[in-house]
């Protein structure tokens, strides 16, 4: 006889298998009679509990990105999580996997989700039939979508990098997407177009490349700009490996940096303080972000906090502007 799964139970009550798991386990977020109703309905069909201690919440972190360059950040979302996790006595279990396959077969023993790092539409999906409740970190959710999300106030972070640089005395700026495409990116592009029509006598334009590293489309990009005659001074990067590209090149193409041009990047890469000069940039709350997210999912449980009821949300945490040696003066007209 096959095994009677929480998924079938819920099946036969038509409610969430989320209810299920909450009624079973003993933990709030569900009424007394939908308890009782699953209670009743899980007798009359033989389930066994899998071997699991009651009190024990359980999330499951699916982590995956297969940027190298990038898993430094992820891992610091990680961290904040898993210690956040430790210091409230709830077990979480961070896997490296993308297959929306193993997302139902992982909530019959958990208790929420979190996605850290670019997921894809299927993972979304998933996660979404499981029932349990989820909280995404990094990569966009589609408009509307019933899921919580953790980020970071990029927005407002671009517009600090655009004050920043236009203190200075810039005029011409540039923003590098690198990678194009990229929501985050385009939406960071947005809010310093925004504060350049804001402003007066602030140029701004934007070139984006197949990849991050791809060097020789940036030479191309600003020998062309150069020859139809826009200058600029102030180069905005979609993140810092970007940033370290085009202060290499810049350099290489004869381009003082910080005399000639500021060069700023985004999120504070350690490899942002390892160049010369190091690059200016804005440091994202990433351990913090896993905090967040570790919180919102117990709220979302009620696992030893009042239940959040309410409509999925948005969170985005703010950052700090880090001044580094990679942005100075605008140079004077002519030089």
């Amino acid at each position: 006889m096959a095994r009677v799964t929480v998924q079938a139970i819920a099946d036969k009550l038509g409610i969430s298998k989320f209810a299920v798991s909450r009624a079973l386990s003993g933990h709030s977020g569900v009424s007394e009679s939908t308890r009782a109703a699953v209670v009743a309905m899980a007798d009359a069909l033989g389930y066994v509990p899998r071997n699991r201690p009651a009190a024990e919440t359980r999330i499951e972190i699916l982590y995956h990105d297969l940027n190298s360059m990038y898993r430094e950040l992820w891992s610091h979302v990680q961290a904040g999580a898993q210690r956040e996790g430790a210091r409230r006595g709830v077990a979480t279990i961070v896997r490296w996997t993308n297959d929306a396959t193993q997302v139902a077969q992982l909530a019959g023993n958990a208790d929420g989700i979190m996605l850290i790092g670019p997921h894809g539409d299927d993972m979304l999906a998933a996660v979404r039939t499981s029932g349990l409740p989820c909280v995404r970190i990094g990569g966009p959710l589609p408009p509307l979508e019933p899921m919580d999300h953790v980020g970071g106030a990029d927005e407002e972070g671009s517009a600090m990098l655009a004050t920043h640089l236009a203190s200075l005395g810039h005029k011409k700026f540039l923003y590098v997407h690198g990678q194009a495409g990229l929501v985050g990116r385009i939406r960071r592009f947005e809010s310093l177009k925004a504060f350049a029509e804001a402003q007066e006598g602030i140029e701004v334009e934007e070139i984006g490349f197949s990849a991050d590293s791809a060097a020789a489309d940036f030479r191309l990009a600003m020998e062309e700009m150069f020859a139809r005659g826009y200058r600029p001074s102030a180069y905005v990067c979609g993140n810092d490996m970007v940033a370290v590209m085009v202060s290499s090149e810049l350099m290489r193409m004869g381009i003082s940096v910080p005399k000639q041009a500021s060069v700023t990047g985004f999120g504070d890469y350690t490899v942002a303080s390892q160049m010369s000069p190091d690059i200016t940039t804005l440091r994202l709350p990433y351990q913090q972000m896993g905090v967040a997210a570790l919180r919102l999912l117990l709220s979302r449980i009620g696992a030893g906090v009042p239940l959040n009821d309410l409509p999925p949300q948005r969170i985005a945490l703010i950052g700090e502007l880090i001044v580094r040696g990679s942005s100075g003066p605008a140079p004077q007209e002519g030089r």
